[in-house]
Order: C-alpha cells, then structure tokens, then sequence
C-alpha cells in the first residue's frame, strides 16, 4: 500500500493552487470583455501574492520558533549531558585514589 506522507504545507499550498486555477478559470470564461477579464485576472493574482506573502510569513515565524525552542533543548540536553561526564571524571578521580590509597597500605 502507498503511504501518504502530505505535509500540512503542502495541503494548504494544493487548496490555494485549486483555487487560484479555479479562479482563474471562471474568470476566463465569464462573459466579460477583454479589459474587464484582464483586470479581474490581476485583482485575482494580486489577492494570492497578498495571501501566500502571508502565510510565508506566518510559516518563517513559526519555523523561527521552532528553531529557536530546538536550539534550547539541545542547550538544556548538552549541559545535562556535560554536568553528568564531569560527574563521572569526578568520581573516577576518587575512586582512583582510594585504590591508590588501598595499595599503599597492602
């Protein structure tokens, strides 16, 4: 079986691409004359930079703020991780000491 591995994106870029097609569609065949069709043709496309402009904004934002929250949780996770092998040399040291102590008095 096919998996379907469509990505919210992309949905919303397939219904804004029908609309833009179907739009433009109508657009052509309604009985306008040549110069009204033109107009309407470029209110249309003007509308969907407007709207795409939008969302690509709202779609940096919000990658900016995934960004943003991944880069503190590997900060969070590094300085865990690092506090822990500190931990660990730490108790190597003095585990190492006391067999070192141990062998000086046998």
């Amino acid at each position: 079986m096919a998996e379907n591995n469509c990505s919210g994106s992309s949905l919303v870029l397939s219904f804004i691409l029908g609309g833009v097609v179907g739009a433009a569609v109508a657009t052509l065949f309604a009985p306008w004359e040549g110069r009204q069709t033109r107009e309407k043709i470029k209110d249309l496309a003007d509308e969907m930079k407007d709207k795409t402009n939008q969302l690509s904004g709202e779609w940096k934002e919000k990658a900016s703020g995934y960004l943003e929250k991944g880069k503190e949780f590997v900060e969070q996770k590094k300085s865990a991780l690092s506090s822990a092998f500190d931990a660990g040399r730490e108790a190597m040291k003095q585990e190492k000491e006391t067999l070192a102590a141990t062998e000086e008095s046998v």
